[in-house]
């Protein structure tokens, strides 16, 4: 009786055992197939936010070269109407400036400065 006994408990302990080297195969090989698991999700996620950024990246740089090259247009427009109206009011100006002169000196010949004009007191002839 006691040796059935002894063998009821031995094989209860060695079940046991095996239950135990079961569960901790298990629970290990859970942990590695969690990880596994763990790495997939974040490098299809790394790929999907790849794939976004750079459909995002195909949208933006368009975009951005439109606006660039548009605002680049807009600025070479209104810098040549600026030099046009610029160039305009040096005209303006050099006309106006010529006006004034010949107003002004109009009034005076040789004579009316006190000058006895002859010919041979000219150097040019």
């Amino acid at each position: 009786k006691f040796r059935q006994n002894l063998i009821a408990t031995a094989l209860f302990l060695q079940s046991w055992w095996r239950g135990t080297l079961v569960r901790r195969s298990l629970f290990f090989a859970t942990l590695c197939a969690m990880s596994i698991q763990r790495w997939w999700r974040q490098r299809v996620f790394q790929l999907k936010e790849e794939r976004r950024v750079r459909a995002l990246m195909m949208y933006v740089w368009p975009e951005k070269s439109t606006v660039l090259l548009q605002s680049k247009l807009r600025m070479w427009l209104i810098k040549t109407q600026f030099k046009k109206y610029q160039k305009a009011a040096q005209v303006i100006q050099n006309n106006w400036r010529n006006y004034i002169l010949q107003q002004e000196f109009s009034n005076y010949s040789l004579n009316s400065l006190g000058y006895d004009v002859q010919d041979s007191d000219l150097p040019w002839v």
